[in-house]
């Protein structure tokens, strides 16, 4: 059986973990699977999410279903692809290359595996007609599925204003999608293998977040004077960082590697390989999303520190809002050090991180089971 993959290959370890994890999970209970990465930006992006250039694309390559995801996958603010109007392109208007056209045509089982609504705080939202794209696409795949992070409740309070600004008044018709979502956990939980319990912290990091945008770094941090801050509090810890991705390579000193070590090496099929540099660490202050997965899923105790609400939200609604700073709280320099003190010395709060996590993981695993064999259903 040939399947495709839709997804953001190597440009963040993150998005390459939960892609894998993904492929991992329907080889366990779909036996064949012959797996073609189809990368979206060099395959769609570039095309400006060209509507009658992805129908080609699919009629040219013929695959028995797609899968599409995990990762931040649907967004609109950056993906409106101006300049395919201009040309007559008639495109998606989102960062997702279908709607209902497109799914009509290519008459073969789609699946969305855990993909996020990506947003950034101060300036997000959807056009109307990358909504209206967005709306096709839930109702016409085979299965659809949306992250635990909050991505649902985004969903819900999504507006059309074309200003991109968030409104708090849905459109009418989001219950009737939500009714075809199925929520699962982020792709980036889901590891085979995990670390022992931890009693001791002496390796400790901060993982980073930053942007090539400096409008969403300046939303992010809301002043240099935060971002000084934090990398003081990495020097007085002695916490190396370790990057994502490029863009992390900014502001602090001591990283555990150099970005050329990272571009060299952050190809899919090292990602394995890559990601068990967490396993030589006792602890993490994790800023990235998928940052925060890992902790969980490699069962490293972690702080949360939240420049994005998708990183807050996952604490909420997860049970780890004690394990979570966020850049808005006027005191989040000390509750960010009273936390990580406590990780360092505080047994009973080690103890809760590992129990809530422990009640968490088993649920986890039977919801990213049971979409993997709803979608099988299909096939």
């Amino acid at each position: 059986m040939k399947i495709g993959h839709i997804g953001a290959y190597n440009r963040n370890l993150g998005d390459n973990i939960a892609l894998l994890n993904v492929r991992k999970e329907f080889d366990k209970h779909i036996p064949g699977i012959e797996w073609t990465t189809i990368d979206i930006g060099d395959t769609f992006w570039s095309k400006e999410n060209s509507i009658e250039y992805i129908k080609n694309y699919f009629e040219q390559w013929k695959y028995d279903a797609l899968v599409v995801g995990g990762g931040g996958l649907v967004e609109s603010h950056g993906y409106h692809f101006a300049s395919a109007y201009d040309k007559g392109i008639k495109s998606t208007n989102y960062k997702l290359p279908f709607n209902k056209e497109i799914l009509e045509a290519i008459k073969i089982p789609v699946f969305f595996a855990g993909v996020g609504i990506n947003y950034f705080r101060g300036k997000e939202g959807f056009t109307k007609e990358a909504f209206e794209s967005f709306k096709e696409t839930i109702e016409y795949s085979s299965v659809f599925s949306l992250r635990n992070d909050g991505s649902i409740n985004k969903l819900k309070e999504l507006g059309t204003d074309p200003s991109l600004t968030w409104s708090l008044e849905a459109p009418k018709d989001v219950d009737k999608l939500i009714e075809k979502i199925i929520e699962i956990p982020d792709p980036g939980l889901i590891f085979d293998k995990t670390v022992r319990t931890k009693t001791t912290f002496f390796r400790n990091f901060i993982q980073p977040a930053f942007n090539s945008n400096e409008f969403h770094n300046n939303n992010r941090y809301k002043s240099k004077e935060n971002i000084e801050k934090l990398v003081k509090f990495a020097n007085t810890n002695s916490l190396l960082a370790i990057p994502h991705c490029h863009k992390d390579f900014k502001y602090f000193k001591h990283f555990l590697f150099g970005k050329d070590f990272l571009l060299n090496s952050i190809s899919f099929k090292n990602t394995n390989s890559l990601s068990k540099i967490y396993l030589d660490f006792d602890s993490i202050i994790a800023m990235r999303g998928h940052g925060q997965l890992m902790s969980i899923g490699r069962n490293i105790p972690g702080i949360y520190f939240s420049t994005q609400d998708k990183v807050r939200d996952f604490s909420l609604l997860n049970g780890f809002e004690n394990y979570n700073v966020d850049i808005e709280e006027d005191n989040w320099y000390e509750k960010l050090e009273d936390k990580f003190q406590r990780i360092l010395k505080d047994s009973s709060y080690i103890k809760e991180w590992y129990e809530i996590r422990e009640e968490n993981m088993p649920k986890w695993r039977d919801q990213f089971k049971s979409f993997v064999l709803e979608c099988k259903k299909h096939l």
